[in-house]
């Protein structure tokens, strides 16, 4: 250690080699301490040589290399030994921070090229494959898609965050390390805390030049938290992709049914009127413009024929055959009308004729008597078939035609009514002459699977098939026979009225196409589109004449070819457009870092240091060896930081060997720059400043509402998000980027722009931690006495995240460790921000108030009849009856078959099985709500509305019939021997049959009766095989002589007493019987009248069975009943989504009450006398009771008439020509509602034998029916079959019915008149996860909490730290008056000093040797302790935080020895012997001892008073209550300091500036 012999003031000192006892310590040991030694001359000055320590092996500063070695140092030589010059060798500067070593900075190079190569992969991957993986839904696809990216992200910013950090606290020091040194601005007062201030650094400016290591470093740091960490977020997505694979594929083989013929049946008119009347579709591969030959995968065993199908593809692609037939027609205008009277039953009557002409010179002459006369009519025809001929052909019975010069293949003709002696302004008639072409060709068709529903979609390559498609030759097909079959007049047979339903003449297809009209010739005149239907509806027959032909080869062996196949698959995928962003930033990213890596070596950026420099002491240590160093800075302690950084801005420094080095300057120029403070003049207060920007208290308070703020719109959010949905444009908008034409996919912000936020607040909060992390070491100074491990030799500024947590902890800086943790938090909440959002389809729901329009039916049905007395008085029904099929368009038995058998729809507002009364939609408003983005508003989309209503249903209880014995023929099959000549016609009856069975018995009912009890008599119960009493007489099974079987099936109703439709049930709900028929049938037996029989010749054909056939038959009640409900339905076509029932159901009380009761006093309708008995009634009709009948009767519409009297008596068969309920083919004769259930299982004709099957699949089809009869023809303003109006009442003139009341519960008030809609708007939302929402708002939470606490400490803070402390001179003032500290610095090691746990130093006011009160960083312990005064001013006028010079020491005017020497140091000795090494008093506190004598400046005030030990009795020193504090006893020896290092040629120098301070005070 340095000592001093009081005996030899002026003795000089050679250097010697330091000897120590521990060998280690002295093979380790490089830094050099002042030994004493005998002078060798007689110089004042002694000479003081640099000799080698014991153990500094982590010092701050270390002898250099030659590279660092400076000129001659003032006050200082050296030695030039071997061993300096070795030692110099072995311990070159080579200290760089962690992040700046080639080991790390390469690493995070790395993980940059890295990261580079990841998304460079996963873009190239994803765009090759369609995605990276599917989105299964998991939690590890989230965790991967969502969280890891912004994890690396956050990562990868945070790295070079610390980066830049090293690079920036490091700056000061290299520019020290300059050969020439570097101004003070530039170095020692060189800030740069934010990342603004580092970028604006970089780039050159006045007097530097470009740091391309900081400018690299901070704008790599830009685009990490700008650009990585926001996009991250959005890199990956998930989407649904198109995938597509090469299979092996069947196509239907139909060379076995080449040239291919049309025979059409009863099941392909059917199929045809259900999708032109009903537009459901029957197949899939039949669509309005083609019919396609199907195809599907080999995989798939059997042929897929039916609308729908099901597969786990989404797509299927092929080439197949299509066909498709086109009309090119011209228009027939009218050329004239001709009236010429014709003989008719004897008698001569008008009939009119008129000729139409086309631009080719067609003609086509048309006549009729009396078919146009009331309603016009339409006629679709062969223009071929018809008489060539210039003159008109008259048919009293029919519309004739003839044509002349007609090219075209058929004609269509609309009229409007024609009259007797019409002119051509009384008509209007159009007509068209069409060319018929029928075609084929190869194309590639895709079959497309519609999502979650079975419906099926085909479509075809157009272009292609147009180009390749040739007419169908006649080897393919004989085209003559489809052409034939459409324009016959079997129509009519297919879409027959009741009699009573009077409606326009029809002829052929156009039979089909009036219905679509409801049979008004004048709406398909008025229609510009009808020949587009006329198209549609012969392609649609010509398909569904194919389609009977695939059902016939669908057994054979298909074709094998090759197709595609696609599935939907979701798919992770990577956003091209992040990508690409992500991609280049990265890239420049990696050549920033390298750029960073490659200047930041010492070989060019050296620094000259061999240990982290952030330690109060490390800087002490660099400048404790330095007097110009520390003259240049002692007279600053009082300065303002701006006073500071201006006294050194131009004071060049230089890093050397020894410390940090002031260049010399002129005398002069040390004049002139003398800084105010010098002066004895007191300088007025200086308040105190925060420790950064970031620490001012409004920056404070408004970092806490921002937190406060995003707490709460995140807490809003996320309660909105779960109550409403976040679906405004503002948050669901995405930006759609595309680059040369290629799609770069959309880019919802929101992710990004929350990333970028929480980017914000992270770095935000990372400026007040990186503050704090600098200054508490400083705190803790400030605060107590603490030793060197936790205050002089601690730095947090290497520290980061939850290591700054630890060492904060273990220290117990418990504010520090709170902003810490926050810290950490940040970029957790920067993770959980990234993933927040979700943008997924959705929906916002809204209320609407409107007006109920209907409810259930309570009041019957009113209508008009006509009452005929007679034999059979049941005639008076047929009006009420017949209305009930009097539009084809919407009937609602045909509905019920095309939903059941035809995979239809189920009607509007119905839903698995019940009918809910309907609420007028069209007020519920439509606006859009939203821009999804794309450079277009979001599609119309329909919305749901939910609602509370009232439902209907129609259901079955059925069981067999208690009596029959199915089992037992007797009792309803008749046997017959067929070869008895007397009864039956041998000319005209089949001869395949010798023995024949007829259902019913002959002796009871003549063969049309099923009776159901043990004894057979019509008195007794009974009902029939056919749906009445008439006889069974379709239909064959019979190819090439070989009988096959052929089933019957019809409802009928339960009869008794004679009893016959529709008069047939006594009490309601009443009975009817479900029955299916099995066996071999023939059809055409014909029984010979006897005389006794009234009758001649034969009798109508009957139908007789091979063997006896098996039938199965079913006793069913019907029941309606009713129920509360909540509804949700489709706002499109009010579809129901869901609905849920809120009670039980219970019966419909109003469904039985009125059985087609009459009402009024008869009257007669005319007084000709053909009305005799002919009265005009009024009958009221309950809806169930409506419906039963008119279901039981639709299978023959010619027994609405009531019975014929002359057919009265004789049994009659069945009239096969009506087949509009009915389907009619070979092998099968049943109603639509057996044919339904026929449908259902799969049309297995003996599955319906087994009667479980025939009473599920008629539940099934009765509850179809009865949800089509609901909803048939329902208005708003009159309701329908089921629904009425509120307001809706029976006439008050009604007989029996004046005191109609309402429903029973409903009796006391009517329903309210309003009812509330809750409608929910399809929409794209951005959905908030909660996970991350709860994990964003407790970080929040918890950083309100921490910026709280820190804006509370801070206030504290700024009064214990009076100055910011942001640079080197900021620490440099603290310690340049410091003695003890500076002493300490010298003589001990960083490894000595970390061991010493004892000695303890302090940042508060002390008095320096000069006299002059400053506040810093000096040695406290013992009795050295009562030197030191607490942080708060000594002064009482100040205001707090305020420097002022404490008053030099007056002069000695007692002759006494001067007690200060020229240098401001204590002259005062202690009192210890002359050997006492005065060092030591300060490192040893055990040998501290207090000074007796008074300082100078204590000379006028009293005593002190005595401090307690504040180190053991754990309390603060009280406040010195003088007006001037007391010196500190500064334990050191009469000599000043500054001459150790004084050289002689310095001498004057010194001397001059001794002068010039002593002069300064006395002109103060």
């Amino acid at each position: 250690m340095a000592s001093r012999d009081p005996d030899y003031i002026n003795s000089s000192y050679q250097a010697v080699p330091h000897t120590s006892d521990d060998a280690e310590n002295e093979y380790h040991s490089h830094s050099h301490e002042l030994a004493h030694f005998p002078p060798s001359t007689d110089n004042d000055q002694g000479n003081y040589f640099r000799l080698q320590h014991a153990d500094t092996g982590d010092d701050a500063f270390q002898p250099r290399m030659d590279t660092y070695e400076r000129k001659g140092t003032v006050g200082t030589q050296f030695s030039t030994t071997a061993m300096l010059k070795k030692n110099h060798a072995m311990n070159t500067p080579s200290w760089l921070p962690h992040f700046l070593r080639w080991q790390i900075l390469s690493s995070i190079i790395a993980l940059t090229v890295v990261l580079e190569i990841l998304v460079a992969v996963f873009h190239g991957i994803s765009s090759r494959d369609s995605g990276l993986v599917d989105d299964d839904g998991s939690g590890g696809i989230v965790v991967a898609s969502k969280f890891v990216p912004t994890v690396l992200a956050v990562i990868h910013v945070l790295i070079i965050s610390i980066c830049l950090n090293d690079v920036k606290r490091t700056q000061a020091f290299a520019y020290l390390t300059s050969s020439q040194g570097s101004l003070g601005k530039n170095s020692l007062t060189w800030t740069a805390e934010a990342w603004w201030d580092a970028l604006a650094k970089g780039f050159p400016g006045r007097g530097r030049k470009t740091n391309w290591a900081l400018l690299c470093a901070a704008l790599a740091f830009i685009f990490g938290f700008m650009i990585v960490s926001p996009f991250s977020s959005s890199l990956f997505v998930t989407e649904d992709i198109i995938f597509t694979y090469q299979v092996p594929f069947d196509k239907l083989d139909m060379s076995s049914t080449l040239p291919i013929q049309a025979s059409p049946v009863g099941a392909t008119y059917f199929r045809t009127v259900g999708n032109i009347l009903q537009n459901v579709t029957t197949s899939a591969w039949t669509t309005d413009k083609y019919a396609i030959q199907p195809i599907w995968p080999a995989r798939i065993n059997s042929a897929p024929l039916g609308p729908q199908f099901t597969d786990s593809m989404q797509t299927w692609t092929a080439k197949t055959t299509v066909y498709n037939v086109e009309d090119s027609c011209e228009q027939m205008s009218l050329e004239r009308i001709y009236h010429s009277p014709s003989l008719k039953n004897g008698a001569y009557i008008n009939y009119t004729s008129v000729t139409l002409t086309s631009p080719s010179g067609c003609l086509l002459n048309v006549s009729a008597y009396d078919k146009f006369n009331v309603f016009g009519g339409s006629a679709w025809g062969s223009l071929p078939n018809l008489t060539a001929t210039t003159t008109f052909n008259f048919n009293p019975d029919d519309v004739s035609f003839t044509q002349d010069n007609c090219k075209q293949d058929e004609f269509i003709l609309y009229t409007t009514p024609w009259s007797d002696n019409m002119t051509a302004t009384d008509v209007t008639i159009v007509g068209q002459a069409c060319y018929s072409k029928y075609y084929m060709g190869d194309t590639n068709a895709t079959v497309n699977f519609n999502g979650g529903s079975s419906l099926v979609q085909v479509n075809i390559d157009e272009p292609q098939y147009m180009s390749s498609r040739v007419q169908i030759p006649s080897t393919t097909a004989n085209m003559s026979t489809f052409q034939d079959t459409f324009l016959s007049s079997n129509w009519s047979i297919h879409l027959r009225q009741p009699t009573q339903n009077a409606q326009a003449y029809a002829l052929g297809p156009a039979t089909l196409l009036s219905a679509l009209y409801n049979f008004s010739p004048g709406q398909m005149i008025n229609d510009s589109s009808i020949l587009q239907n006329t198209g549609k509806l012969k392609q649609r027959f010509f398909g569904e004449l194919l389609r009977d032909q695939f059902d016939d080869v669908s057994s054979n062996t298909p074709t094998s070819i090759s197709g595609t196949t696609s599935e939907n698959r979701r798919r992770v995928v990577v956003v091209p457009a992040v990508a690409i962003v992500l991609e280049i930033t990265l890239g420049i990213q990696l050549i920033l870092l390298a750029v960073v890596f490659f200047m930041t070596r010492l070989s060019r950026r050296p620094l000259g240091l061999v240990t982290d420099p952030a330690p109060a002491m490390s800087i002490a240590k660099l400048i404790a060896k330095e007097p110009g160093t520390l003259e240049s800075f002692q007279g600053l302690h009082s300065s303002a930081l701006e006073e500071i950084r201006s006294a050194v801005a131009d004071q060049r420094y230089h890093l050397t060997s020894e410390g940090i080095h002031l260049e010399t300057p002129g005398v002069d120029d040390l004049i002139q720059n003398i800084p105010p403070e010098f002066s004895t003049n007191q300088i007025g207060p200086t308040h105190s400043r925060p420790q950064s920007f970031a620490f001012g208290l409004w920056l404070l308070v408004i970092l806490t509402l921002l937190l406060s703020a995003t707490l709460v719109v995140i807490a809003y959010l996320y309660w909105y998000s779960g109550k409403y949905g976040l679906y405004q444009t503002a948050f669901v908008y995405a930006f759609d980027i595309s680059i040369g034409g290629v799609d770069l996919s959309n880019v919802n912000p929101a992710s990004i722009v929350t990333t970028f936020i929480a980017v914000l607040i992270g770095l935000w909060w990372g400026a007040l931690e990186t503050t704090l992390r600098r200054v508490q070491p400083f705190l803790a100074l400030a605060k107590e006495p603490v030793a060197g491990g936790e205050g002089v030799l601690v730095s947090y500024i290497s520290s980061y995240l939850l290591l700054a947590v630890w060492k904060a902890s273990r220290r117990r800086h418990w504010v520090l460790a709170a902003i810490c943790m926050g810290a950490f938090l940040a970029e957790i909440f920067t993770i959980a921000m990234s993933s927040i959002w979700q943008r997924e389809p959705g929906t916002v729901p809204f209320q609407v108030d409107i007006q109920r329009q209907l409810e259930l039916r309570q009041v019957p049905h009113l209508s008009e009849g006509t009452l005929q007395f007679t034999s059979h008085a049941g005639n008076y029904k047929q009006s009420a009856l017949a209305s009930l099929f009097s539009n084809m368009r919407t009937s609602w038995i045909y509905g019920a078959a095309v939903q059941i058998s035809l995979n239809g729809s189920e009607p509007a507002w119905s839903s698995d099985g019940w009918s809910f009364v309907p609420i007028n939609l069209a007020s519920v408003p439509e606006a859009d709500v939203q821009n999804i983005g794309n450079q277009s508003a979001l599609t119309q989309t329909s919305m749901n509305v939910t609602v509370a209503t009232s439902g209907i249903r129609g259901r079955l209880e059925c069981s067999p019939f208690e009596h029959l014995s199915l089992t037992n023929t007797t009792n309803w099959i008749t046997q017959w021997d067929l070869t008895n000549a007397t009864q039956w016609n041998q000319t005209s009856d089949p001869d395949l049959l010798k023995t024949g069975y007829e259902l019913g018995l002959s002796r009871l009912g003549d063969n049309t009766m099923l009776f159901t009890d043990n004894n057979a008599s019509t008195q007794g119960n009974y009902t029939t095989f056919f749906a009445n009493n008439k006889r069974i007489a379709c239909c064959e099974n019979i190819t090439d002589g070989v009988i096959g079987t052929n089933s019957v099936g019809y409802w009928s109703p339960n009869l008794a007493n004679n009893a016959y439709y529709p008069d047939f049930a006594t009490s309601w709900p009443a009975n009817f019987t479900v029955k299916w028929i099995h066996g071999r049938g023939v059809e055409g037996y014909q029984e010979i009248y006897t005389q006794e029989s009234e009758m001649t010749g034969s009798g109508p054909a009957r139908m007789m069975w091979a063997e006896k056939p098996q039938m199965s038959a079913l006793n069913c009640m019907p029941i309606i009943e009713t129920v509360n409900a909540s509804v949700t339905v489709s706002t499109e076509d009010s579809h129901v989504i869901s609905f849920d029932l809120i009670d039980e159901p219970q019966p419909d009380p109003y469904a039985w009450t009125d059985d087609f009761k009459q009402h009024k006093t008869y009257t007669g309708i005319c007084e000709a006398p053909q009305c005799s008995n002919i009265y005009s009634i009024n009958i009221t009709t309950s809806h169930g009771i409506l419906f039963i009948t008119g279901l039981l009767g639709a299978a023959d519409l010619d027994d609405f008439e009531g019975t014929d009297l002359q057919t009265y008596l004789t049994a009659q068969s069945e009239e096969t020509d009506d087949q509009t309920f009915n389907i009619r083919q070979a092998g099968l004769n049943v109603d639509l509602m057996t044919y339904s259930m026929l449908s259902l299982v799969n049309y297995d004709h003996e599955a319906l034998l087994d009667m479980n099957t025939l009473q599920s699949t008629a539940q099934k089809t009765f509850t179809a029916l009865f949800q089509n009869y609901a909803s048939n023809n329902v208005s708003f303003e009159t309701g329908g079959y089921v629904f009425q109006s509120p307001s809706e009442a029976l006439p008050s003139d009604l007989d029996t019915i004046v005191n109609y009341t309402r429903r029973a519960d409903d009796a006391a008030a009517p329903a309210s008149s309003t009812v509330t809609l809750h409608v929910s708007r399809p929409v794209e939302l951005l959905q908030m996860s909660k996970p991350a929402a709860w994990i964003c708002m407790l970080i929040l939470g918890y950083l309100i909490v921490a910026s709280v606490i820190l804006t509370v400490a801070s206030r504290r803070y700024t009064k214990m730290l009076l100055r910011r402390i942001e640079s080197i001179a900021d620490i440099v003032v603290l310690m340049a008056g410091s003695e003890k500290l500076l002493q300490l610095a010298r003589e001990k090691s960083i490894r000595d000093l970390k061991a010493d746990h004892s000695t303890k130093a302090r940042l508060g006011w002390f008095t320096g040797a000069d006299g002059t009160l400053r506040w810093g960083i000096e040695l406290v312990g013992g009795d050295s302790a009562k030197g030191i005064a607490t942080e708060t001013p000594p002064h009482e006028n100040q205001q707090p935080g305020a420097f002022a010079d404490a008053p030099r020491a007056a002069e000695n005017t007692s002759g006494s020895p001067p007690e200060y020497n020229a240098d401001g140091v204590s002259l005062l000795s202690s009192s210890a012997s002359p050997g006492t090494n005065h060092v030591a008093s300060v490192s040893e506190p055990s040998q501290a001892r207090e000074t007796a004598s008074l300082s100078p400046t204590s000379a006028h005030y009293h005593p002190p008073q005595p401090w307690h030990n504040p180190y053991d009795e754990h309390s603060a020193p009280p406040r010195i209550d003088e007006h001037r504090a007391p010196s500190l006893d500064v334990d050191v020896d009469n000599t000043p300091f500054s001459s150790y290092f004084r050289r002689d040629d310095d001498a004057p120098v010194r001397s001059r500036l001794s002068v010039l301070r002593r002069n300064a005070q006395r002109r103060g």
